[in-house]
């Protein structure tokens, strides 16, 4: 049985215990000090440990069962680190560890919030494509590392983006100087709440090139939602109060489809979708043959929709772009219809 009183004298946050507890589990074997002593109590008390020599121990058979549980139930990220340590060579931990000495030694004391992956790979991994292991970042300072993406966005209202500590990113002005507004990512993601004017509804868009020169209407809020990059259209999505209704302006076609999917997904929002009911007269001239690959142009999976036109589009094994329609003249009045 446990002991509650040894347990909640463990520190499972301190870095030293969980490198012991995980070198415990690998090893076999744990070696006492003022930051494992607590731990070696309690595995002591459940008969888990068998001293081998002063202040050295050695897991018994029945703690080859019962550290894991314990694991589990003090420390979840035990598994991930453990899976981490096994995949990384020993002249790739050489190598890091000797990066990271001459870094320290020469590291400035102010370090920045964010930092870009590429710099971040290329001082701890040795390269921007450095890919580093998850088990060495737990020896890095506590960046947030972000890939400089930016979130496009247009409209006529005057929305503000909170941030913590900072001043609000007021895009009322914004938008009245610039065709569109750019929000960097290590901004946005600062975002916890927005204000001020709100639109009336949200339209994510995947062709940016359609993002920019389609004419909206005033009171319609249009966010550059990329299938690769969904993540900050999503995220600001998710502060919108829920009573703006949302709608994804894609591609008629798959992966297009599946983008629309996983964004009402990941907001909890109605999946919609805006089809313009014209779309399908421009089948017989512009319709593109699905192929057997992955992404755009992949062949449809999803079951056959009861709409006329995308089921139509299914059954040919085809799909249309959604840029053709752009200088149509009903575009406007079908995106007007939309706010009313």
């Amino acid at each position: 049985m446990s002991n509650p009183t040894v347990e909640m004298k463990i520190d499972w946050q301190n870095a030293l215990v969980q490198d012991a507890a995980l070198n415990l589990y690998q090893s076999g074997r744990i070696r006492r000090s003022n930051d494992t002593a607590s731990l070696i109590a309690l595995l002591e008390l459940q008969g888990c440990l068998a001293e081998e020599s002063r202040d050295l121990y050695a897991l018994t058979a029945r703690g080859q069962s019962t550290l894991p549980k314990l694991l589990d139930a003090f420390y979840p990220d035990w598994g991930a680190r453990a899976e981490a340590r096994q995949s990384m060579s020993t002249v790739e931990e050489d190598e890091f560890h000797h990066r990271l000495n001459f870094i320290q030694n020469n590291i400035r004391f102010d370090l920045p919030l964010w930092i870009n992956q590429d710099n971040y790979n290329s001082l701890y991994g040795g390269s921007p494509a450095s890919d580093i292991n998850a088990e060495l970042k737990t020896h890095l300072p506590d960046f947030k590392v972000c890939q400089d993406t930016e979130l496009r966005l247009k409209g006529s209202m005057d929305m503000h983006l909170k941030r913590k500590l900072q001043k609000p990113i007021r895009l009322g002005p914004l938008q009245k100087m610039f065709s569109y507004v750019s929000v960097p990512q290590r901004d946005l993601l600062d975002i916890n709440e927005v204000d001020g004017e709100q639109p009336y509804m949200v339209m994510t868009i995947e062709s940016l090139p359609m993002f920019y020169d389609l004419d909206i209407p005033d009171h319609l809020l249009l966010l550059w939602t990329p299938p690769e990059n969904p993540e900050l259209a999503i995220h600001l999505l998710r502060l919108i109060p829920h009573y703006v209704p949302h709608i994804h302006f894609g591609d008629l076609e798959s992966q297009s489809f599946a983008l629309a999917e996983r964004i009402a997904e990941e907001t909890g929002r109605p999946l919609r979708r805006f089809l313009p009911s014209f779309w399908a007269e421009y089948s017989e001239h512009f319709s593109v043959a699905c192929e057997e690959k992955e992404g755009k142009g992949c062949h449809w999976y999803q079951p056959v929709s009861s709409d006329e036109t995308v089921r139509n589009i299914m059954l040919k094994r085809s799909w249309l772009p959604q840029n053709i329609l752009l200088l149509d003249a009903r575009m406007k009045q079908e995106l007007q219809a939309l706010l009313n």
